[in-house]
This record gives C-alpha cells, structure tokens and sequence, in this order.
C-alpha cells in the first residue's frame, strides 16, 4: 500500500455517516447561535473566539476519543508527519462547520461576516483543532493543557494579531498559523509515536 493510499484509507475511515450527522449538527448549532447573537459580538472577535474554543472542544468529546482510539491504523506505511497528517484530515474538515455555520447564521441575520472577518474565523478553527489533535491521546492535565493551549493559540493568532497590528496583512497571519500548525503537526506525530493502543494489563498477559 502506498504512502497516498494509506493516507486516504484512514481519511475515509473517519468520514463516515456519523461524520456528516456530526458535521450538520455542528453547522446546524454555530448557525443558530450566529443568528442569535451575531448583532451582539463584534466582528470579528465574536466568529473567532466561537471558533477557537469549539473547535477544542470538540477534541474532547469523549466519544470522539474513544473512537479514534479505536483505530487500528498504526500498522500503516506511514511514520510521524505523514501519519500525522492523515489523521489530521477529518477534524480539519470538521473544523470547518463551525466558521461557515457561524457565517450562515449571520448572513440570516443581515450581518454577514465580510470576506477578511470568514478568514481570520477559519483560520482560528484550523488551528485549534489541529493544536487539539495532541489532546486526543493524552488524559487529565496533559490533555487539558493541550485543549486550553490550542483555543488561547488560535484566538490570539487569528484575533490578536489582527487587533494588535490592523496594518498587518491578512498574509502575514496566515504565515504565522501555517508555521504554528507546522510545529504542531510534527508533535501530534510524536505523539502517535509514543502512543501505545494496547493497555497494558493486555500486554502482559
């Protein structure tokens, strides 16, 4: 099996009909929530801040977890970046729901998100839930620490810097992520390295 086969062969494994119930309801739920308050929050801090901590929320949803953990996907042709980066393809498409939802719901509610605002909103979804990605196989502190490091990282990223310097191009931002994404990539593969799905009473036996 190749190294692009196996990457698509665990990319499709967890896009399933689950995966696109979940997906709905997700868009479904940011949009009711943007149509509810999208006049309230300023733009665009309000469709950052949702999309930072939801996108790391999500990597804590115990079924989710439960199920990735489940994969018997460390057997394939793949090694640290690469494995990493197949695993990373779902949540990332996950990830999206919450921005575009957020971007419905307020364009129903006639204050849509102008083009630089839906930027800044992906990219700090992108972000986040790829800083999460190394929550998944961790449990108490260490995962919790990962989850509150991926939302304060992508809103201060997508938002910070953007209030901070509004004479910063849209670019220099997307630098900045694509950068930190990077280093957080090659860390979830570490952590798949080190990750051992067999428990350890299994093990010994």
């Amino acid at each position: 099996m190749s190294e692009l086969r196996a990457t698509v062969a665990i990319a499709r494994r967890q896009i399933d009909r689950r995966f696109a119930l979940d997906w709905a309801m997700q868009f479904a739920i940011v949009s009711a929530i943007a149509y509810a308050f999208a006049t309230t929050f300023p733009q665009p801090l309000g469709p950052v801040a949702i999309a930072s901590v939801l996108c790391a929320a999500n990597a804590a949803e115990r079924a989710h977890v439960a199920a990735l953990r489940r994969l018997t996907f460390f057997t394939a042709p793949l090694f640290g970046r690469q494995l990493a980066r197949a695993h990373a393809v779902a949540p990332a498409l996950l990830a999206l729901a919450v921005p575009l939802g957020y971007a419905a719901g307020a364009a129903l509610r006639r204050a849509p998100l102008t083009a630089r605002d839906l930027a800044l909103a992906i990219v700090a979804a992108l972000l986040s839930a790829t800083i999460a990605l190394s929550a998944i196989f961790r449990d108490g502190a260490p995962a919790w620490f990962y989850l509150g490091l991926a939302a304060t990282t992508a809103f201060g990223v997508a938002y910070g810097i953007d209030a901070l310097a509004p004479g910063r191009s849209l670019g220099f931002t997307l630098a900045v992520a694509a950068t930190i994404g990077f280093f957080a990539l090659r860390g979830f593969g570490e952590t798949l390295a080190r990750y051992d799905p067999v428990p350890e009473d299994d093990a010994t036996a």
